[in-house]
């Protein structure tokens, strides 16, 4: 697949989004539980995604098989990874966590090679992808990555932050898999089950409203409109046009972005290992767009030489 500029609009914008969504988690959890946000955020999504789908006279598909992708795809790639992630947190430091969720891409270039007949990896793609690891890597400091094992709770919480890695891994896999859909429409069935499944932890949410801050509402609001139902439009689009592969590098850009976040608003630690960490981030997203794009070429030629 050829990645072009607006390909490359798209990735930022989520990389925006989902990367300033962490500031706005820290704002709203100090009126709600993490269970809470994510279903107060899920829903709000899918009553915005459904009145859009309502409005532009889109209509849902009408068999069991699109339905069930949605599904699986609402609890593997929102409320599941949403639950492990929230939940190893409170054990793990930010820094090893993030190093953690940032193993994603190299997930999705594995299961994409084996279940994605035009996204097998090379070589090539491996070193791409272990680049932008090693940029996150260090951004978080060696010291994080050092700390990894443990044993008891703390070996049990890492395991559950790389279990949420590999739900969005698989997630964006299957989402090259299920029926032709609008971007629109998949991101309203999705967020309609979703909230579904996390029904018990919407009514706790709600219950809790008339206590809480207007700075914690209107994170959860931003969180709601932008990380959630925006986003997961521009995140359906980008598989679609682009694949698994190249999608889930977004994983590398998030980190970094909310650091740099995290040093202009709340004045933050900025270290110079951050442009160490984002010169080989966006090396290896560089190289990942320019091997996809010789690929067919390079496949081409193989497949004639085994022709002579």
């Amino acid at each position: 697949m050829t990645i072009r500029p607006v390909h490359w609009f798209v990735l930022l914008c989520l990389v925006v989004v989902w990367g300033s969504s962490y500031l706005m988690i820290e704002i709203a959890l100090t009126a709600w539980r993490p269970e809470q946000i994510v279903g107060l955020r899920i829903v709000l999504a899918a009553l915005i995604l459904f009145a859009v789908v309502v409005f532009t006279r889109q209509t849902f598909p009408r068999t069991a098989r699109s339905w069930l992708y949605f599904l699986v795809i609402a609890v593997i790639g929102n409320c599941l990874p949403f639950f492990l992630i929230s939940w190893g947190q409170q054990r793990v430091e930010s820094g090893l966590a993030g190093i953690l969720v940032s193993v994603t891409p190299l997930f999705v270039l594995i299961l994409a090679h084996f279940t994605l007949p035009d996204e097998r990896f090379r070589q090539r793609h491996l070193f791409a992808f272990m680049l932008g690891f090693a940029g996150i890597v260090v951004l978080m400091g060696p010291d994080s990555l050092a700390a990894l094992g443990g044993s008891g709770d703390r070996l049990l919480a890492q395991l559950a932050i790389l279990g949420g890695a590999v739900c969005y891994a698989t997630a964006t896999v299957i989402a090259r898999l299920m029926p032709p859909s609008t971007p629109l429409v998949t991101s309203a069935g999705v967020m309609i089950l979703a909230s579904g499944v996390m029904a018990p932890f919407i009514a706790d949410g709600v219950g809790a409203l008339p206590q809480v801050a207007w700075a914690a509402i209107l994170a959860l609001g931003f969180l709601g409109v932008f990380g959630t139902s925006v986003a997961s439009i521009l995140y359906f689009y980008l598989v679609a046009q682009t694949g698994a592969r190249f999608t889930s590098l977004l994983n590398y850009l998030i980190p970094v972005w909310a650091v740099m976040l995290g040093a202009t608003v709340l004045d933050e630690k900025f270290p110079p290992s951050t442009w160490l960490a984002l010169i080989l981030v966006l090396s290896g997203l560089i190289l990942v767009s320019r091997f996809d794009q010789i690929a067919p070429r390079s496949d081409s030629h193989e497949s004639k030489s085994l022709n002579c």
